[in-house]
């Protein structure tokens, strides 16, 4: 008998040991969870939270100990209207005995924020009846600052290219065309779904086709700058000349994620330097000159704050009612390269521009919205800060961009087209 008994209690001593180690083990598991742990009764009382639910919610357990769970962090809705337990589906979950996976909902912390979530809950069931209910909760708080972040900056993308006055287009890395801004469709008459891919060759004059596509393979090909011109169909039937730009978007380890460009309309200017060529063999020399300058200078750009700092245009952004420098990309710099613009003011950053009537411009855009297009227009600028002010002109466009339904500022884009402006006084005979 007093073998039977110690064999007994050895063996509940070891089924307590194993008990407690067990304990130990969940406590260790449970105390050092990355989510957040939550345990109700049948009646929807907070049993037990760990240290991470702690941490998330700002309630100590001591806090919410046999009080109603769904009273404490889930009790109104974000727009403050009453969230009634029985609607709950976390507390429905035991006495329908469901299991909740993937539940995404809004919790609310001890200072009264709130904060997205996603739930699992688990009903525990003991000899057939509800006793507990077991829940675990991730803060998805950064995730969807994360994902808005995303989805701003893509708006923020396609705001942008859709209101360049050129057409704009991304590639894939292959080549393939995955992207036209709206410019495409109002100039060539054709359904962007149609341009895809290739579908761009389809309005290049066929004189010009095979040219365009052969420099696109090459570039592709060897992850060089993009550059060719060529003849447009235009919706109307009229071929006009364009000018393609291309520049490869490389990783950290010089492969190729995609491709940026803009088809920009410069049939008048194509125009005129035939004309001048006609005319006046130097003035057309020295415009050559300048114009293989610029394409030179165009291709070694190289992406710097993303898309639009390569674009070969002028570019800046100007934010809230003062039009304070957001963005200058290196084209706009170049107007003045001693000047600093970011976070300047318009007016502090062009003195000089006081009463040329690109202040009121801008304040007109901003108030109403409406863009505004200005063609060959006259700005009288100190380029080198020496005092001696230059007759400059310029193509350009301010358009309003809005944030949360506001207009937040003004993005501008422009080309300078001072000696196109000078040729064209030459040839009227103008000073």
């Amino acid at each position: 008998m007093e073998n039977i008994m110690s064999g007994q209690t050895t063996n509940l001593i070891e089924s307590e040991s194993a008990l407690e180690k067990q304990l130990k083990i969940t406590n260790t598991i449970t105390d050092n969870a990355t989510v957040a742990m939550f345990m109700m009764n049948d009646r929807g009382y907070c049993t037990f939270m760990n240290p991470a639910a702690e941490k998330m919610t700002g309630f100590t357990f001591a806090e919410v100990q046999d009080r109603p769970l769904h009273d404490i962090i889930h009790h109104h809705h974000p727009d403050g209207t009453p969230y009634p337990m029985a609607d709950c589906p976390i507390d429905r979950a035991l006495p329908t005995n469901n299991s909740i996976r993937a539940h995404q909902d809004v919790f609310i912390r001890k200072d009264g924020t709130f904060f997205p979530v996603s739930c699992a809950a688990s009903p525990i069931f003991e000899n057939g009846l509800p006793v507990a209910t077991v829940i675990e909760v991730k803060d998805l708080t950064e995730e969807k600052a994360a994902e808005k972040a995303l989805r701003d900056s893509e708006e923020k993308f396609r705001f942008m290219a859709e209101s360049m006055p050129q057409m704009f287009w991304t590639t894939r890395p292959d080549g393939y065309c995955d992207y036209y801004n709206q410019r495409w469709a109002e100039f060539t008459g054709i359904p962007l779904e149609r341009l895809y891919g290739y579908g761009w060759l389809q309005v290049v004059h066929p004189e010009d086709a095979q040219k365009a596509s052969s420099a696109w393979s090459k570039a592709v090909d060897t992850k060089a700058p993009y550059q060719v011109e060529y003849r447009v169909r235009r919706h109307d039937g009229v071929y006009r000349w364009h000018l393609t730009k291309g520049l490869p978007r490389v990783d950290q380890n010089g492969e190729v994620v995609m491709w940026v460009g803009s088809t920009t309309d410069y049939h008048e200017q194509k125009s005129l330097v035939e004309e001048l060529v006609a005319t006046n063999e130097e003035l057309a020399a020295s415009f050559d000159r300048e114009v293989e300058a610029t394409r030179k200078a165009d291709s070694q750009r190289r992406m710097l704050h993303g898309l639009f700092m390569q674009a070969p245009a002028l570019v800046a952004i100007q934010r809230g009612p003062e039009h304070v420098y957001e963005l200058v990309n290196p084209n706009y710099q170049r107007l003045a390269p001693g000047r600093g613009f970011l976070g300047r003011t318009v007016a502090q950053a062009w003195p000089e521009l006081e009463g040329q009537g690109f202040f009121s411009l801008l304040d007109h855009v901003y108030q109403t919205g409406e863009p505004f297009v200005g063609n060959e227009m006259l700005a009288q600028i100190d380029r080198l800060g020496d005092g001696q002010m230059a007759d400059t002109y310029y193509n350009f466009v301010y358009q309003a961009f809005e944030e949360d339904g506001r207009i937040a500022g003004i993005v501008t884009f422009g080309f300078e087209v001072t000696d196109l402006v000078l040729a064209k006084q030459a040839i009227q005979g103008k000073p």
